[in-house]
């Protein structure tokens, strides 16, 4: 076979749209599976073919192997390519694949469960003569006994899976049963198995890892490291390679033992070989995830290596392309993931529609998405929305690069991590590369300080002017009263609420593409002009980027230089208001309790009548395949349980009902 004809891609979001560009490259037709919510989705409307893959659960849809092998065959597809996640750590659907006669775009299947179990794989690096850290595999009650006996804080993990997803640091034995079991939980929900592993836990590490890339022919490559250690709720957000804390000596030791424990397991296909680092540069086998990476492209920008391009001509038959003294490392490369989630209130997902999506473009900058317009944001999936990355010729240069990116990005209507993502590559630490896997989480209210900061010295008057002018060049198709009135005519003042802040204005002049406003009695003139999804406004000699969507009438979001602001004008009638989930909870009072976030009930904690203290955990919610504690915000009893276990919510109806402590229960507990 010179080369596949047809592939299948067993996977959806940004990771598939990624794959059908190499194969479109390739000359190779692509096959697409969707669910009945991505009907309109960009992997299937990018796909030669697609299929609707029936079902309302994951197992019924991208982990249904027994579906997807049958639409493989009846597609004519000779290979599928699992991308990350879902089943491409299977071992079991790539045996079925071997079976069916259909090529799994990856190593075999002994090779995955060789490599997926936790023990076995512990095993094969010691052999190697790799370092490892202590641990165990087991089901949670295997496990409860023998944690018990380790030295805390351990970490507890999903057995079967990687990605960040199903892990849980268990500081002290008394909070050990309760975080295997939601450990085990989320291991099921996203891997299809309930086994976890628990190991020693390393203070402050980073978390290095080495791809490497094997074929049919007994040669295995590295093409270097990559570093992931800025991450939150376990899971990585901010990877690049080279890593700046490797030294010429660590970077070919720890290459090294990679492409050593690949050779001796006779690795095939692209695979990640991960370590934990401690302050002093020792590293130890962490896992092999059997795959390929969500940060790959910073692999592939500093290599000039397409690792999809090489993950099908391996799995076509043919040797690898690159021999190791081939591979140089060229600059620096540094990817963001954009997730839906707000990082001021826990890192909670953002499900919901986006009101505008424009990506950012220039010289070194790459967007890999999920998406190429305003669409929705399912609950249902993982909250990432897009990996943008950017190169240059150093890690200054990458990283300056991805501030502008970032400040170029146009996303609204959810809530997205971007202006907090710009706090830390703002902040020293990073700058420094003093950073751990513990960082992040550890100085949150740090970097959402930075956040603000840059919010606070950029020119307000900027997002206030382009908001005020997109309204006066609105059209609502109603013959509205503005509309027919003429309000955009010279020398009408109008009131408007920026920020919270009312103010003045008026319209001096607007023609051909220049302004003259009064705002607040100061006079204000410059140039505007649109630009795709944007608005560039010319204030003091500078050239702005203004991104502006309206979600009711009069009311703006805006984005500017990646900070997010609010418009309103009061001329306008609303249909709605403009509320949150949030911000119905912090309306409704102490006493009742809401979801922050649409998603669905997996666990209730407490029962009617109990009394609870607060911040004691009541509801367990489920939303982008996260668990979301739902907390008790002051003392008191329970009155109410108002839903059920597997009931969804959309974050409008109460979950529980709290009655206050009267002064005799307020008395007991004080005495």
């Amino acid at each position: 076979m010179t080369r596949f004809s047809k592939i299948l891609i067993a996977n959806r979001g940004e990771i598939a749209a990624r794959i059908i560009r190499t194969a479109r490259r390739m000359g190779i037709s692509t096959v697409a599976v969707f669910s009945e919510e991505e009907a309109e989705a960009l992997h299937v409307r990018m796909a030669d073919q697609a299929f609707l893959l029936n079902g309302s659960s994951l197992a019924q849809t991208y982990l249904d192997a027994e579906r997807i092998i049958s639409l493989a065959k009846k597609s004519g597809a000779e290979a599928i390519h699992p991308g990350y996640g879902f089943l491409s750590e299977n071992e079991l659907f790539a045996e079925a694949c071997e079976r069916a006669g259909i090529i799994f775009v990856g190593p075999l299947s002994n090779t995955i469960a060789l490599m997926g179990n936790k023990t076995r794989a512990r095993e094969s690096a010691q052999k190697a003569g790799l370092p490892v850290i202590k641990g165990y595999t087991g089901k949670t009650g295997e496990l409860l006994a023998a944690g018990r006996e380790m030295k805390f804080p351990v970490l507890i993990k999903a057995a079967a899976g990687g990605g960040g997803k199903g892990m849980r640091i268990v500081k002290a034995p008394e909070g050990l049963g309760e975080a295997l079991e939601a450990t085990s939980r989320e291991a099921k929900a996203w891997f299809g198995n309930d086994q976890v592993y628990i190991e020693q836990y390393i203070e402050n590490p980073r978390h290095i890892e080495v791809q490497v890339l094997g074929d049919n022919h007994g040669n295995i490559i590295h093409l270097f490291e990559r570093e992931c250690s800025v991450q939150r709720r376990y899971q990585k957000i901010i990877e690049e390679s080279p890593s700046p804390f490797v030294t010429n000596d660590m970077r070919k030791a720890i290459t090294a033992a990679a492409v050593k424990l690949a050779g001796k397991i006779n690795y095939r296909n692209a695979g990640t070989i991960e370590f934990l680092a401690d302050p002093d540069g020792n590293f130890y086998f962490l896992e092999m995830n059997t795959r390929i990476q969500v940060e790959h492209p910073v692999t592939e920008e500093i290599t000039g290596i397409d690792i999809v391009g090489e993950q099908l001509h391996v799995a076509a038959g043919h040797p690898l392309r690159h021999k190791q003294e081939d591979v140089k490392i060229s600059g620096h490369a540094i990817e963001c993931r954009i997730y839906a989630e707000d990082p001021s209130a826990g890192f909670i997902p953002s499900p919901g529609q986006m009101t505008c999506y424009a990506e950012p473009r220039g010289e070194g900058v790459r967007v890999d998405s999920a998406f190429d317009n305003e669409a929705m944001v399912s609950g249902n999936y993982d909250p990432m929305i897009s990996k943008l990355i950017s190169a240059g010729t150093s890690r200054e240069e990458a990283v300056a690069r991805m501030v502008d990116a970032l400040k170029n990005y146009g996303i609204q209507g959810v809530r997205t991590n971007i202006g907090f993502l710009i706090g830390i590559l703002h902040s020293e630490d990073f700058r420094a590369s003093r950073v751990s896997t513990t960082w992040c989480e550890q100085n949150v209210p740090g970097i959402i300080a930075e956040e603000e900061k840059i919010k606070e010295s950029c020119q307000w008057q900027v997002p206030a002017i382009a908001s005020l002018l997109s309204s006066l060049r609105r059209k609502t198709g109603k013959n509205h009263v503005w509309d027919r009135a003429g309000y955009w005519r010279q020398g009408k003042t109008l009131r408007f609420c920026f920020e919270g802040e009312i103010i003045e204005s008026e319209i001096k002049s607007l023609t051909d593409g220049h302004f003259d406003l009064a705002i607040n009695n100061e006079r204000i003139g410059g140039r505007y002009y649109s630009e795709g999804k944007a608005i560039k406004i010319e204030y003091n000699g500078t050239f702005h980027t203004v991104f502006i969507s309206e979600n009711n009438e009069g009311q703006y979001r805006i984005t500017c230089g990646g900070s997010g602001y609010f418009f309103r004008r009061f001329d306008f009638l609303k249909r709605k208001e403009m509320v949150s989930p949030g911000e119905i909870n912090e309306a409704a009072g102490p006493g009742t309790i809401y979801s922050p976030m649409p998603g669905r009930v997996i666990k209730i904690c407490r029962q009617k009548g109990e009394r609870i203290s607060k911040g004691d955990v009541l509801i367990i919610v489920e939303s982008m395949k996260m668990e979301n504690s739902i907390k008790a915000s002051s003392d008191g009893i329970i009155a109410d349980i108002v839903v059920n276990e597997g009931d969804m919510t959309d974050g409008s109806a109460p979950l529980v009902i709290i009655n206050p402590l009267n002064d005799n229960e307020k008395n007991k507990l004080s005495g």
